[in-house]
């Protein structure tokens, strides 16, 4: 339980450090449920750069666990 707590709160920490670009885009995905065309839209930027984002956010946020889960540099989790 107090893992998961942890966990929680890195993933909130990290996304609050991200730049507001990145957040966005991985908000909408991630907790929206927006589809990539959808985050385009809403963002008015190119569908690539919306892929871009989202990745970036990703391995932001993977970065800050990897410590937490043990996980070694060259895998995401």
């Amino acid at each position: 339980m107090l893992a998961t707590k942890q966990i929680a709160q890195t993933v909130n920490l990290a996304m609050e450090s991200l730049p507001e670009e990145l957040r966005t885009a991985i908000s909408l995905r991630e907790i929206e449920g927006l589809s990539y065309d959808e985050i385009a839209d809403v963002m008015e930027c190119p569908i690539g750069t919306v892929r871009s984002r989202i990745f970036r956010a990703r391995e932001a946020i993977a970065e800050k666990l990897r410590p937490l889960l043990d996980t070694a540099y060259d895998k995401r989790w």
